[in-house]
C-alpha cells in the first residue's frame, strides 16, 4: 500500500510540474517559435531604435493583415528583448502561427535633443527575405544587422552561429526541445507602402 501511495505521490508530483512548465516544447505544439538577434551597426553616428517586421504570408502569396496573430516585431533598446553578454545585439522571441514569414520593413527612431526623427525601411520587393516555420517547430534565425542607409532604415543578416544560438537558449530558458538553426531564404510578396494607420508615420506594405 504504501508502495503504490509513494507512486501516486511521483506522479501527481510529475504532473504538476509539467503543468507549471511554461517554455515552448519542441515537437508538442500546434504553433512555432522563433528567436532572432538585432544588432546595431557599429560606428554608427546617432543610436536610434530599430523594429523589424515580420508578417505572415497567406496563401495568395501577399501578406496577411497586420493583427497579433499575423505580425512579429523585432526590436532593439526595448524592454522585452534579450541580452546576452559576450554577443552583440538584443533577442527577441515568441510564438508564431505556422507558415512563411517574410519582412515588411524596417523602422527606426533616432532622437536628437528634443526632437525625434524617423527613418522609413518598406522592403519594395517582391523579393524579400523569409522564412518558414512548422507546427512544433522552433527556429533561430540568427543575428541581423541594422543601419541607417542614406535616409531609409535597412537591415541585412549578419551572424548565424551555432555557439550563439545555444547561449541565447541556456540564457532565455524558454525553450524546450532542439531549436533549429535557419538560414533565411527569399520570398515574392508584393508591396505597396502605406501608413501604418491615421495617426502613425510609420511605413508598411499594402
Amino acid at each position: 500500500m504504501q508502495r503504490l501511495l509513494a507512486i501516486a505521490a511521483a506522479l501527481a508530483l510529475t504532473t504538476c510540474a509539467t503543468a507549471q512548465d511554461k517554455r515552448f516544447a519542441v515537437g508538442e505544439s500546434d504553433v512555432g517559435y522563433v528567436i532572432i538577434g538585432v544588432a546595431e551597426e557599429s560606428g554608427a553616428a546617432q543610436e536610434a531604435n530599430y523594429t523589424m517586421l515580420w508578417r505572415r504570408v497567406g496563401p495568395d502569396g501577399r501578406f496577411m493583415s497586420i493583427t497579433n496573430r499575423n505580425t512579429f516585431e523585432a526590436r532593439t533598446n526595448d524592454s522585452d528583448t534579450l541580452r546576452v553578454r559576450g554577443i552583440p545585439g538584443e533577442f527577441s522571441m515568441g510564438r508564431l502561427a505556422p507558415g512563411t514569414w517574410a519582412l515588411d520593413s524596417v523602422f527606426a527612431r533616432i532622437r536628437d535633443r528634443r526632437v525625434i526623427y524617423v527613418a522609413q525601411g518598406t522592403v519594395p520587393g517582391p523579393d524579400r527575405p523569409s522564412f518558414e516555420v512548422q507546427p512544433g517547430q522552433a527556429v533561430y534565425l540568427g543575428i541581423w544587422q541594422v543601419r541607417i542607409d542614406g535616409v531609409n532604415a535597412v537591415a541585412s543578416p549578419w551572424r548565424l552561429s551555432e555557439v550563439d544560438k545555444d547561449a541565447i537558449i541556456r540564457e532565455a530558458r524558454e525553450t524546450r526541445g532542439e531549436v533549429t538553426l535557419l538560414r533565411v531564404g527569399t520570398s515574392q510578396v508584393p508591396c505597396t507602402p502605406e501608413r501604418l494607420n491615421a495617426v502613425s508615420t510609420r511605413e508598411v506594405c499594402g
